[in-house]
C-alpha cells in the first residue's frame, strides 16, 4: 500500500469512526487518570493567575470597558483547555500509537485506510477537547455561584461544542509534528516552542499587545487567539461577538491545511519505500 490519497471529507467514514471508537474504547480503560490530570490544569491556572494575581491586577480594558481580571482569565481557561488538550493528545498519544505500541500498523491491515486513521485521530482529540471544555464550564458555572466571576451561565452548553471545533483544527496540527519528530525526546521542541507559547499568547491570560502591527498580524491568524476572544463575548455579553467570523474562517482553513499536511506527512513516514 504505497499509493496516497487525499481525504477531507472521510470525517464521516465509517473507517474514520471506527478509528474514533477504538480509542474510545481504549480511554474508558483507564478514564479516571486519563482524565481529570489535562482537566484539571486549566483550574490550576486559574487559582494561580485568577486568584493569586487579581489582587495584585487592576481591572482591565477590554472593547472599551473595565473587566476584573477573574471574568477576563475566565473563558481564557476555556480556550487554553480546548487548545492544550487536542494538540497534546494528537503530539504525544497519536505517536505513541503510531511507534511504540504499533496500533497504526494493525488498523492498516484492515479496511481501514491512512487517510481514516488521521481523521480517526483527529476526531477523537476533539472529542477529547469536549470533554475537558465540558468540565472547566462546570467549574466556570461553581466559581460563579461563589460570585468570584460574573458570568454569563445560559451560553455555557455552547462552549463545549466550540471546543470541539476548534480541537479538529489544533489536534490536525499537532498530528504535524507527530509526522516528523524523529522520537518522543525531540516533542519538546513543538511543545516549549510552539504549544505554549500558544496557548499563552493569545489573550488567554492576558492581553496581546494587538496595537504592535507585527504582534497584531500574528494575532489575526492564530485561532486560538479569535477563539479566546469568542468565548470572552460570549460570557460577558452573552453574544458571539466580532471575533466569531475571523474565529471561525481561520480555523476551518487551519483545519484543512493542517489535515492535508498531516495526511501527507505521515503517509510519508509511514507507507514510502
Amino acid at each position: 500500500m504505497t499509493s496516497m490519497k487525499f481525504g477531507l471529507l472521510e470525517f464521516a467514514d465509517w473507517r474514520s469512526l471506527a478509528v474514533l471508537r477504538r480509542n474510545a474504547r481504549v480511554y474508558l480503560r483507564n478514564w479516571r487518570t486519563a482524565f481529570f490530570p489535562p482537566a484539571m490544569e486549566p483550574l490550576v491556572y486559574f487559582a494561580a493567575f485568577g486568584l493569586g494575581l487579581s489582587g495584585y491586577v487592576d481591572n482591565l480594558h477590554w472593547r472599551g470597558r473595565a473587566l476584573p481580571y477573574t471574568t477576563y482569565v475566565a473563558p481564557g481557561l476555556v480556550a487554553y483547555a480546548a487548545f492544550n488538550t487536542s494538540f497534546y493528545e494528537a503530539l504525544y498519544s497519536s505517536y505513541v500509537r503510531m511507534f511504540y505500541q504499533k496500533t497504526w500498523d494493525g488498523i492498516l491491515g484492515t479496511q481501514v485506510e491512512l487517510r481514516h486513521i488521521v481523521w480517526g485521530e483527529v476526531l477523537w482529540a476533539g472529542s477529547r477537547a469536549f470533554m475537558n471544555t465540558s468540565f472547566v464550564a462546570l467549574a466556570l458555572a461553581l466559581v460563579h455561584a461563589l460570585g468570584l466571576v460574573h458570568l454569563r451561565l445560559e451560553v455555557l452548553p455552547l462552549l463545549p461544542l466550540l471546543g470541539v471545533f476548534a480541537g479538529w483544527a489544533f489536534a490536525a496540527f499537532g498530528l504535524i509534528f507527530t509526522a516528523v519528530v524523529p522520537s518522543i525526546d525531540h516533542m519538546n521542541y513543538p511543545v516549549f516552542l510552539i504549544g505554549i507559547p500558544i496557548a499563552l499568547l493569545s489573550n488567554t491570560y492576558f492581553p496581546v499587545p494587538t496595537h504592535n502591527p507585527w504582534v497584531g498580524a500574528i494575532a489575526q491568524l492564530n485561532p486560538v487567539f479569535h477563539l479566546s476572544e469568542t468565548l470572552r463575548s460570549l460570557l460577558v455579553d452573552g453574544e458571539l461577538g466580532p471575533s466569531f467570523l475571523p474565529w471561525l474562517l481561520s480555523t476551518t482553513a487551519a483545519l484543512l491545511l493542517f489535515i492535508a499536511s498531516a495526511q501527507y506527512l505521515i503517509h510519508r513516514r509511514l507507507l514510502r519505500k
